[in-house]
């Protein structure tokens, strides 16, 4: 997961500050029937299923689920996901609060993120742990003990306080999931990025990042296994680099030093292509070129 900057193209038919808009219509339309008495509860909301709106969810989040950074393929289902449910909330319900779902939120461009379906909805899934040994990945996968995870109608808050209707503050809430158009995932994820398994852990105890772990599924059998090709191949290019490095640094010959300075930068530039934001994985790539820079430093200092 990385930060995203929303950008202000909203897409036209959610445009609320357009009384025209279909995003408009729809909560206004909604906001007349709670005068009227009729509750928003099993509201069938339609102005932010449009492809337009898709579109924009996949330009913004260069074709990859926002939460879990996996590509999506042409062929692959996604969801637009509600960062806030627009219909229910477990958490909110789990602890006798009567909330009706965001759902003056289910038309609004800030509250939809892309989210592949392994993220957003619950399934059952095998769960790697950081530090896990292949002994223990193998009994794992052997005894197929899944659990049910996704996000689906989950929103936690660290009070245990929701916001339940649309006249009063959203920002009062103390959401404990990431969302990465209004923070920096990397304040509370910390990659493994030295170790042949590829799992993240919340950074310094992080009660949003183990919660977003927890809850997206981030440590999931098949995730992990994915982003581990992909950290295998960084692992090998970042190696050829300190190779290369160190023999320029120990190379008498300033001729040949300076061919291995190069090549060595070469390959630095391999592992920075894979940091930009449309690449899969780019959270953890971008963890790993910040351990691999300190093992430079580490040469380039001796």
């Amino acid at each position: 997961m990385i930060r995203v900057d929303r950008d202000g193209n909203v897409p036209a038919r959610l445009d609320l500050n357009d009384e025209t808009s279909s995003a408009s219509v729809e909560r206004q339309k909604i906001i007349d029937g709670l005068v009227g008495g009729k509750p928003a509860e099993g509201t069938k909301f339609s102005a932010y299923s449009d492809n337009t709106v898709r579109d924009a969810l996949q330009d913004l989040f260069h074709n990859k689920c926002a939460y879990c950074e996996s590509k999506i393929a042409g062929s692959q289902d996604t969801d637009i996901e509600h960062y806030r449910p627009k219909g229910r909330v477990t958490d909110a319900i789990n602890s006798g609060v009567d909330h009706p779902g965001y759902w003056w939120l289910a038309m609004d461009w800030s509250n939809l993120v892309l989210a592949c379906m392994h993220c957003n909805q619950r399934r059952r899934q095998l769960i790697y742990t950081p530090g896990m040994t292949e002994e223990q990945i193998v009994t794992l996968i052997e005894s197929n003990k899944t659990v049910t995870v996704g996000k689906l109608d989950a929103f936690p808050t660290a009070n245990s306080t929701w916001v339940t209707d649309y006249m009063q503050d959203i920002e009062t809430e103390q959401p404990l999931l990431i969302d990465p158009t209004r923070v920096d995932p990397e304040v509370h994820l910390d990659w493994i990025v030295n170790e042949n398994l590829s799992t993240v852990r919340a950074r310094d105890g992080s009660c949003i990042g183990q919660t977003s772990i927890d809850i997206y599924a981030l440590n999931r059998r098949r995730l992990t296994e994915d982003r581990m090709s992909k950290l295998l191949f960084l692992q090998w290019t970042g190696n050829r680099a300190l190779e290369e490095l160190n023999s320029a640094v120990n190379e008498e010959d300033d001729t040949i030093a300076n061919i291995r300075e190069k090549s060595a930068l070469d390959y630095l530039d391999i592992v920075r292509l894979h940091c930009a934001p449309d690449q899969p994985y780019a959270g953890m790539a971008r963890a790993y070129l910040a351990h691999l820079a300190t093992k430079i430093s580490a040469i380039q200092g001796a």
